[in-house]
């Protein structure tokens, strides 16, 4: 059985209607005063004194009422609702971009205010889920080349060992000591890629301590000069670095200098400076390499996941994900530091981390 269609009067109609029934029934009844006493054949000083002329008069100042008493709900009331109806229907129909141009002094205006800060809150919050999706889509993509590559180059070298392809201990070696940098490269892409999903999904959290920033970074420094022995690029530090008190996560401010020191190491031609200054109760430590520099027009997108000034070089020569200087961005902010960056083209780059003082 089909719904019945059933009867619908709005609430402007029935006012409408109120309205202009009171105006039909005052307009008949004074119309019946002036035939049934007959007010139009008084005489002049009669027709003055007449109570009925005065109900008259009484009759049309209603009426004139009512008219106005209209107007006005219709400007002040049905006008602005019939806009946020229009504006409703359109976020029902996904359009977001309507603004409600109704701003009254008044307790509509300010509903129709609130209204129109819903809608754009509404609008912001779909625009960043649409860019959530996206990054998360541009993650799974950039993970799964990241991932394969290494994958691959270790498969390849564990076959030729088991078939016997390897016949000289320094091949064997060599091999080994491969396996085992992309077996490194594969785990510090897997705890980049966890750090950075945690904090995306708000479930990253900080084990702070109140540590000696001399000490802390005197202990990482002493175990990093160890990857530069044989390297080409020269580590550079200027000891003793400043002891002072900071609050910090220590695996996590480790994790931030190993990624910037791995970060520089990348694109340095001969070596890495490593300096520390306290400024307006501030540590700063400052990582600065002699590379190519980055150019200007991008050096304020470095931070962004999965940014890459050069994609081909930067993942495929210098194994980047993307997500490096991101994951140090957020890890910084954490700590309720910042990071700043300052590079020229053909005179390298500095990274400052700026930590506040522990007092």
């Amino acid at each position: 059985m089909k719904d019945k269609k059933r009867f619908h009067i709005n609430l402007r109609s029935i006012i409408i209607l109120f309205v202009l029934s009171m105006v039909l029934f005052t307009t008949a009844f004074m119309v019946y005063i002036f035939f049934k006493y007959r007010i139009d054949l008084m005489e002049d000083q009669t027709l003055i004194n007449s109570p009925y002329l005065l109900l008259a008069l009484l009759i049309t100042v209603l009426i004139i009422y009512f008219m106005v008493m209209m107007l006005l709900i219709n400007k002040y009331i049905f006008t602005p609702i019939s806009e946020m109806k229009r504006a409703a229907e359109n976020i029902q129909s996904g359009n977001l971009n309507y603004p409600i141009e109704y701003q009254g002094d008044n307790e509509i205006g300010e509903f129709c205010r609130e209204f129109d800060k819903m809608r754009i809150r509404l609008k912001d919050t779909i625009l960043e889920q649409h860019e959530i999706e996206k990054r998360r889509k541009r993650l799974i993509a950039s993970i799964t080349h990241d991932l394969r590559t290494p994958l691959t180059s270790i498969k390849g070298y564990i076959e030729a060992i088991q078939d016997g392809i390897v016949k000289d201990q320094d091949t064997f070696d060599l091999y080994i000591d491969t396996i085992v940098e992309k077996a490194d490269f594969l785990n510090h892409l897997i705890d980049d890629l966890s750090v950075y999903t945690k904090q995306e999904l708000g479930e990253f959290s900080l084990n702070m301590e109140r540590v000696n920033s001399g000490q802390l970074m005197g202990n990482y420094f002493d175990h990093k000069i160890a990857e530069f022995k044989h390297s080409p690029i020269k580590l550079v530090l200027k000891r003793p670095f400043i002891s002072t008190f900071i609050l910090v996560d220590p695996y996590r401010f480790n994790q931030i200098l190993d990624n910037l020191i791995g970060n520089a190491k990348k694109y340095a031609k001969s070596e890495i400076t490593v300096s520390t200054k306290v400024v307006h109760y501030h540590l700063q430590i400052g990582i600065q390499d002699d590379g190519d520099g980055i150019p200007q027009d991008v050096l304020n997108n470095i931070f962004d996941p999965f940014f890459m000034v050069n994609k081909v070089k930067d993942q495929v020569e210098k194994g980047g994900s993307g997500l490096g200087l991101a994951i140090v961005k957020q890890l910084t902010e954490g700590h309720s530091g910042k990071i700043e960056v300052i590079s020229e083209l053909g005179e390298g780059t500095c990274f400052t981390i700026d930590i506040p003082l522990d007092r």
